[in-house]
């Protein structure tokens, strides 16, 4: 399955339970599709770099979050009907990640500092 990651602008007016809510529902989806969230992140509201219009309304700042999760293509559809419809929602992206990042071996590391520490050891038993 393909990584992805969700960057989505909501509404500054939205507190921080509707927000929770807007995520939980996208992670429900992936879920049901079988894929799997790997990360959910929370920028806060931020500044945007230009103003943001909607009819009647005008948003110079914006919640930030983002959510990278792994998933069949098919339900990329869906996320995106879910925040279309979404009337908090000011702006989303999904972007494809090229690779997943490995996770350090920790065995090796571990491995590498008793070695590292052995070493000084020596040398200082010889000096």
């Amino acid at each position: 399955m393909p990584l992805y990651e969700l960057f989505c602008l909501a509404k500054p007016a939205l507190t921080k339970p509707q927000l929770a809510s807007m995520m939980t529902n996208i992670g429900k989806m992936v879920f049901s599709s079988g894929g799997v969230v790997t990360d959910v992140r929370s920028f806060g509201a931020q500044g945007l770099a230009y103003e943001i219009r909607r009819p009647g309304e005008r948003y110079n700042e914006a919640n930030v979050w983002q959510l990278t999760f792994a998933a069949p293509a098919g339900v990329l559809p869906e996320v995106d009907h879910a925040l279309r419809v979404d009337e908090t929602v000011l702006r989303w992206v999904v972007q494809k990640r090229k690779y997943l990042e490995r996770l350090p071996n920790t065995y090796r590391i571990s491995k590498m500092s008793k070695l590292a520490a052995s070493n000084d050891a020596q040398e200082n038993s010889s000096a």
